[in-house]
């Protein structure tokens, strides 16, 4: 899964490497998972490791990764599964992905298209990195607050379908970084601490663990918390110990060498970004080769060497590939700032300019300062050299040119004045508008909620109204007519038995009369087991929802039930909504869905209880109204009440599954 995100020129944009490039530990990697993948016991293992292998090239040589590619494509046969063309639509992606940006993105959402056919685990592993990696490209493009969408909406769900906590640590990792791009550092830090705490657990992940580190301690100096980058460091050094031929080599060289330059170690600040730059132009990784010389020009820099420092940033610019306005913009400013140093100040003027025209109105005026001043300099060199060229000219008239050039200047900043004026006063007005606007829309939407809540009120009551009726029911049921017909049948046993052993004559019809009572308490307890089933508030939620599962089996009816880290104990209004929901969506799969397998899921993880039901029946359209009748509102009405979330995934035709997210905490 693509990881790496922009910070200031970061975005990892690595290019095919050259054969000659590829170290020999690295062919012996190689060497071994292509071993692995001939070993493989079935043709689907051999297509997924054929494919995962052209993920390893796919950053070092694409030639290599194409045909990986290819041989994973001739083991699929000439008609694949939509399963397995999903896999090579992902996987040709990971190959364009830094070549081919909107190619890229259209396969990946291929990929989706093919895979969501497919309801396993493997199938949600894929197509959480298809939308991670689609999220990222469209982060290069300026879009960050979409791939926060895609990350929150998307990716990590399926993850956690999945079961793959550690995408989910990667995922938690990427959202600190989107955090931090934008100066929100604490927050970003909190979810590196969420990473942190996910990966911890696993030993196979040096990779994801050394990116994790290596990005928490660019945030960590971004915050200027340079004890903590320091101990991220250390931490990011022991993983890439393990993993000396990992692609994440010049990012680990990158930060180290920023640390020391926040240490004012100016000798290690080099070393290290030195070492990165090698390790970047081994990988002809444009991008990274922008990054660390922008970096090695801010090390001369801070130590006011600013003729070295003009070069390497000279050379930072010089790399094309990233279209990020930030970027150039900040490229804009520090020459600016460079020249300025050096004394050409006609050339920082028009660095200036540049910077200050990719703002706003509002950006642009708090530059405004800065520019001017570095017009006056310039203006006044300038202004020399014309006297020492026209000192020959006459005095007065030299004077005269002075004042109309100062009427001019303050005509024009009489003007300036007032267009700035009026446009502060256009722009309160406006803003009073949409503040008066937006105070509207915020009553409509609190009437709305309020007559939300006064409803949800009203069918709470109806419900625990339902409830206590249910649980009388149950009991008098179970304690009163279920034991008179159990007493009933003792009785008519007791006499039968003894006017046989007396006269030593059988009476068939009197037993056919104990068998139909004893199947009339039989179906006694199930009814009021259905009122109330006892092992719901005895001994919890996890043994209640196992036997409503086994006593719904039939011959023609297979329901498995799974549990996840479920607790013995949960508050009651959980424990009922919960189980009443379930049971709708177990009636509902096999009286109306004719459903044939049917899979009951209930997991709890962060603080939210999920619950999932799926069915291979015959399906339907969730927008139907008509639909309506058969629970689906009762369903959505008690997971508001629990101020959950439901997720209905069904077409006439087609399976059903039902994902149900019910926040404890709330609850």
């Amino acid at each position: 899964m693509r990881r790496y995100l922009c910070l200031a020129f970061l975005f990892l944009n690595i290019k095919g490497g050259f054969a000659q490039l590829i170290d020999k530990a690295t062919i012996q990697f190689s060497d071994s998972l292509f071993r692995q993948a001939a070993r493989s016991p079935n043709d689907s293992v051999k297509i997924e490791r054929l494919l995962s292998l052209s993920f390893f090239w796919c950053d070092r040589d694409t030639a290599r990764a194409f045909e990986l590619i290819r041989k994973a494509g001739n083991v699929m046969g000439a008609r694949p599964r939509d399963y397995h063309q999903g896999l090579l639509h992902h996987f040709t992606a990971n190959v364009v992905y830094t070549h081919d940006i909107e190619r890229a993105k259209r396969l990946y959402m291929q990929a989706d298209l093919r895979l969501s056919g497919s309801r396993f685990k493997r199938a949600y592993y894929y197509r959480a990195k298809a939308w991670n990696n689609y999220g990222t490209l469209l982060q290069i493009q300026d879009s960050a607050s979409r791939y926060m969408d895609i990350l929150i909406e998307k990716a990590i769900p399926y993850s956690r379908q999945a079961g793959d906590s550690i995408a989910v640590g990667v995922n938690l990792q990427n959202i600190g970084m989107l955090l931090g791009n934008v100066h929100d550092y604490q927050k970003a830090e909190n979810y590196y601490k969420q990473a942190q705490r996910t990966l911890l657990h696993f030993n196979d992940v040096q990779e994801d663990k050394l990116t994790l580190f290596v990005n928490a301690s660019k945030n960590a100096l971004l915050a200027g918390a340079h004890s903590r980058a320091r101990t991220y460091l250390d931490s990011a050094r022991h993983q890439f110990n393990q993993i000396p031929h990992s692609n994440y080599a010049p990012h680990y060289y990158r930060t180290e060498g920023v640390y020391y330059r926040h240490k004012n170690n100016k000798s290690e600040a080099l070393a290290n970004l030195f070492r990165g730059l090698d390790a970047a132009e081994r990988l002809s990784d444009e991008y990274l080769l922008k990054d660390i010389n922008f970096e090695i020009y801010a090390t001369y820099r801070d130590f006011g060497e600013f003729a070295l420092a003009k070069k390497y940033l000279l050379t930072s610019s010089r790399y094309e590939p990233n279209k990020n306005l930030h970027n150039r913009l900040l490229l804009a400013r520090e020459m600016a700032n460079t020249e300025y140093r050096l004394g050409n100040y006609k050339r920082a003027y028009e660095q200036m300019q540049t910077y200050a025209l990719g703002k706003d109105s509002l950006q642009e005026e708090n530059m405004a300062l800065k520019i001017l001043e570095l017009e006056k300099k310039y203006r006044t060199i300038e202004k020399e050299n014309q006297i020492l060229k026209l000192e020959d000219m006459n005095q007065k008239q030299a004077l005269s040119m002075d004042k109309n050039k100062r009427w001019t200047i303050l005509l024009t900043s009489g003007l300036l004045l007032a267009l700035i004026t009026a446009g502060f006063s256009w722009k309160l007005a406006h803003n009073n508008r949409q503040a008066l606007l937006q105070k509207d829309l915020l009553h409509r939407e609190e009437v709305i909620n309020l007559k939300q809540q006064e409803k949800l009120h009203q069918y709470s009551s109806v419900l625990q109204a339902q409830e206590e009726e249910r649980n009388r029911i149950s009991r008098d049921l179970h304690d009163g007519l279920g034991g008179l017909l159990a007493g009933v049948k003792l009785r008519l046993s007791s006499i039968v038995s003894r006017e046989k052993n007396r006269t030593g004559v059988e009476h068939p019809d009197i037993d056919y009369v104990i068998r139909d009572l004893d199947q009339s308490v039989d179906e006694l307890r199930r009814i009021a087991r259905n009122m109330m089933p006892e092992s719901l508030l005895s001994i919890g939620l996890k043994p209640a929802l196992a036997d409503l599962c086994k006593y719904m089996q039939t011959s023609g009816k297979d329901i498995q039930f799974q549990a996840f880290n479920l607790q013995t104990s949960y508050s009651q209004p959980v424990l009922i909504g919960v189980y009443r929901i379930a049971q709708e969506l177990l009636n509902n799969a096999v009286r109306h869905a004719s459903a044939r397998q049917i899979i009951v899921q209930c997991s709890e993880n962060e603080g939210h209880l999920f619950l999932t039901v799926e069915d291979d029946g015959c399906g339907f359209d969730p927008t139907d109204m008509a639909k309506k009748g058969m629970g689906l509102s009762n369903i959505q009405n008690r997971v508001a009440l629990l101020q959950g979330k439901v997720e209905i995934d069904s077409k006439p035709g087609r399976p059903t599954a039902v994902n149900i997210q019910i926040p404890l905490s709330n609850a």
